[in-house]
């Protein structure tokens, strides 16, 4: 069985982390992985010194901490590109700390799509689906979190590990039940400490984004928690 991370961070481009890609891969490696797919964070952190940048440049840093990982992981891990969002468009009254992983990224989508943080939940996700990407509800049960409409939503993230939040992973996983809808299992890794504790176990070694399309929406594979 191979061992697939779905969800974590590192500090070249995820203000929040604290974690160089260097280490990210070490730590990963030492843990058993074969894979992650880097789930940096696309929100006002990551901009906040470089806002008044074109998008262009600021999809160029976004990528440059997935290249980080690929010139650390070499050739005999994979790593692929997500990503994980937050919305603040114009006019909303207040920050939603809502977050939103969305799987099978390429540069070329993070480049021409533009500033997604813009964007409603409708637009992001047509977005995705036009590309025939899939979006997931991270940590959708976690304090403060604004429950939306499920129609929007290919799955769900029932077991988040970061170890510094309570996400009521139980709850997220009969919501999903409820739903119908594909579930992920994420480390949110952050730091250097933090475990390597979550993520899929697939029968197939998944080393592009067709490849874990394809086994998500297939649903051929075991959660890690």
């Amino acid at each position: 069985m191979y061992r697939l991370e779905l969800h974590c961070h590192n500090s070249e481009v995820s203000a929040c982390s604290s974690c160089p890609a260097e280490t990210l891969i070490q730590r990963y490696r030492a843990a058993g992985y074969h894979g992650i797919v880097s789930t940096n964070h696309i929100n006002r952190g990551t901009y906040q010194r470089m806002e008044d940048t074109p998008w262009q440049e600021k999809a160029e840093h976004f990528i440059r901490g997935w290249e980080a990982l690929k010139a650390a992981a070499g050739s005999d891990f994979d790593v692929l590109l997500g990503c994980e969002i937050n919305l603040t468009p114009e006019g909303w009254p207040a920050y939603i700390p809502n977050d939103y992983l969305i799987y099978g990224v390429t540069p070329d989508w993070i480049i021409s799509t533009g500033d997604m943080r813009k964007m409603k939940m409708e637009e992001l996700t047509q977005a995705a689906h036009d590309a025939g990407l899939l979006v997931v509800h991270a940590h959708p049960f976690r304090h403060n979190t604004v429950m939306m409409n499920p129609d929007l939503f290919d799955g769900y993230e029932v077991y988040n590990g970061n170890p510094r939040h309570n996400s009521h992973n139980d709850l997220a996983d009969a919501w999903a039940d409820l739903q119908h809808k594909i579930k992920t299992s994420g480390s949110d890794f952050h730091q250097p400490d933090d475990p390597p504790c979550a993520g899929i176990l697939t029968r197939e070694r998944i080393r592009d984004n067709e490849t874990l399309l394809r086994g998500l929406r297939s649903g051929d594979y075991e959660l890690i928690r």
